[in-house]
């Protein structure tokens, strides 16, 4: 910027004299370029007022969306990583990579439903299944999860998507265990189940009535080969994985007693880490279109061919109702 001299600094006449030529000069030679430049010199001068609200909706603006859907997440992520089981014939089975089941044609639909990708599933336990989802192991465990009160104080669910009773699987090529048919039958026998279930604290509730004897193991494998190899009597657990069970050993003499129940019915829902109630609500929404339709039936009875083959009236037993959907999902207690 040039340093104007005032009148009586010592500048000689000429100088004064040429000095309003100058300026005179300078004022006509501003033009448009000088107006643009002092209106930059204005809004750098006003920037700071605008850019601190600037920064702060920017910063906020993930906060409002973080679970509900709108910029590709599910879930809390652009791929969500599903737990499934890996030795539930019919249900969730896995044999030289390839995947089969009820739980698996589900989670292909979720997939395709919900818009974003998943992840190859992640092979989970029964007893397991909680904690994945808690240490972040897993967004979403499919794995016929049965839905209780206790479990739903710690995680989510979604669901049912299917119902179920808790039966026995026994081996009819051995008199002992082929024998069974009514509880009375129990008596004295020794029973199998695995652990992380809901089918050891209802086998637990009728060891006094039927003096059963329990034997309680890692997982369902290990319980069809003790019935196998004839140290077990009968296995129990959810009727629907025991017909899955028998269609998969058939070969072996393995049969569901149909008419033989115990326990209160189980409700499979998909299990989800709180915080994500939107997303959450979301698949429960999908869930009762899902269970209403065709589609619905096709999978289950392709997955579990011996069900409608031995049970008729399966889909009044085993089709959860829009009001039992509603009542257990993303909720921290089952509404009345």
């Amino acid at each position: 910027m040039h340093r104007r001299t005032a009148p009586g600094d010592g500048a000689s006449s000429g100088q004064r004299s040429r000095r309003p030529l100058r300026q005179s000069l300078r004022r006509r030679g501003r033009g448009r370029g000088w107006g643009r430049r002092r209106a930059l010199r204005r809004i750098r001068a006003d920037a700071p007022a605008v850019a601190l609200p600037l920064v702060l909706v920017l910063g906020l603006a993930p906060v409002a969306s973080c679970s509900s859907g709108e910029s590709g997440q599910f879930l809390g992520t652009s791929r969500v990583t599903v737990a499934m089981h890996n030795d539930l014939p019919g249900i969730s089975y896995s044999e030289n990579y390839d995947r089969s089941g009820f739980d698996h044609l589900l989670h292909e639909r979720i997939e395709k439903a919900m818009g974003v990708s998943f992840s190859e599933p992640v092979d989970v336990s029964s007893a397991d299944r909680i904690s994945q989802l808690e240490h972040g192991d897993a967004d979403m465990v499919i794995a016929s999860f049965s839905i209780t009160p206790d479990r739903m104080r710690r995680i989510d669910f979604a669901g049912p998507y299917l119902k179920t009773r808790q039966g026995f699987l026994v081996d009819e090529d051995r008199p002992r265990s082929g024998g069974i048919e009514e509880l009375r039958d129990l008596r004295g026998k020794t029973v199998c189940t695995w652990d992380g279930t809901t089918s050891e604290t209802a086998l637990a509730e009728v060891r006094t009535a039927t003096g059963v004897t329990p034997q309680v193991l890692d997982d369902a494998s290990d319980c069809i080969e003790e019935l196998k190899k004839g140290t077990v009597d009968a296995v129990t657990t959810d009727q629907l994985i025991l017909y899955g069970f028998a269609r998969h050993h058939a070969k072996d003499g393995l049969r569901v007693v149909a008419d033989l129940t115990i326990g209160a019915p189980q409700h499979y829902g998909i299990g989800l880490r709180k915080g994500f109630r939107e997303d959450c609500r979301k698949l429960a929404d999908w869930l009762k279109e899902y269970v209403g339709t065709s589609e619905w039936i096709r999978d289950v009875e392709t997955s579990l061919p011996q069900l409608p083959a031995q049970d008729p009236g399966w889909i009044s037993t085993h089709k959860p109702s829009t009001a039992a959907i509603d009542s257990r999902s993303c909720r921290d207690r089952p509404s009345p």
